[in-house]
């Protein structure tokens, strides 16, 4: 029995829910069973209606449903696909997204969109507090992989000074472990802003995702074992693939609440 026999064996025209909510659970028990998994490609909407006999706008309707509560993912002129399992990010400590996503059983993969010395602005500037002889950082452009779905888009800034010819790493892995390895750098602490966004087209572009789709806007300020600042990330996470969990405690102290100047 191929896949749309089994979503069909599961649509009952002669009464019962709505067609599109018959639909939307056939194509999810299918998921949970194990017959589609993460990233593979769910039927077209033509190949649906033809084999359930069904108006596109049914179908679209499931589908749509299906997206909302992220079982499944649409990537614009390709088609649509099973989500992977979330990414869990606990809040708790400094994120890893390597050794994060080896812990989930999936394959990282970094690619390098774009390497750049640049002069920072605004906030990076502020934060960075630059040498007035080194004022130049490294802009780091980043697409984030989990087992071949684009999960993250990170844009680093890193001083230059501290880091000369970092432009020869190989940066497809852990940057931390690069800046570790190569020059001595360590990660002592860090802070981190949350913002709920809607992606831009430019940035859904290149994570795969629609315009507008929901995504977590995330600022981090990263600090060495010294308290100096050596890195400031910008990172855009959709929230179809990622679920935030933080550790609270019952009473905190006045600087539990205080926090370092925003971006």
């Amino acid at each position: 029995m191929d896949t749309l026999d089994r979503i069909a064996a599961h649509i009952d025209k002669t009464g019962g829910p709505s067609l599109d909510m018959q639909l939307a659970t056939a194509v999810s028990k299918v998921i949970r069973d194990g017959i589609l998994g993460p990233g593979d490609a769910l039927p077209d909407e033509r190949e649906l209606c033809d084999a359930l006999s069904l108006p596109r706008s049914i179908v679209r309707q499931a589908l749509e449903t299906l997206r909302t509560s992220g079982e499944i993912y649409r990537m614009s002129g390709v088609g649509t696909f099973v989500s992977p399992q979330y990414m869990r990010r606990q809040l708790g400590s400094v994120y890893n997204f390597t050794d994060a996503v080896r812990a989930e059983g999936m394959k990282p993969r970094s690619e390098v969109l774009s390497f750049e010395r640049t002069y920072p602005a605004g906030f990076s500037s502020r934060t960075l507090d630059l040498p007035t002889d080194h004022p130049s950082i490294f802009r780091i452009e980043r697409l984030r992989r989990a087992d071949g779905l684009a999960v993250s888009l990170e844009i680093e800034h890193i001083p230059c000074w501290r880091f000369e010819g970092l432009e020869k790493a190989d940066l497809t892995g852990s940057l931390y472990r690069v800046l570790e390895e190569g020059w001595g750098v360590e990660v002592g602490d860090a802070d981190e802003y949350y913002q709920a966004v809607l992606l831009t087209k430019k940035v859904a572009a290149k994570l795969g995702r629609q315009h507008r789709s929901a995504a977590f806007r995330i600022v981090r300020v990263v600090r060495d074992t010294e308290g100096e600042v050596f890195d400031i990330t910008e990172a855009f996470v959709p929230a179809d693939s990622t679920r935030l969990g933080v550790h609270l405690v019952g009473k905190g102290s006045p600087d539990d609440y205080r926090l370092p100047n925003r971006p």
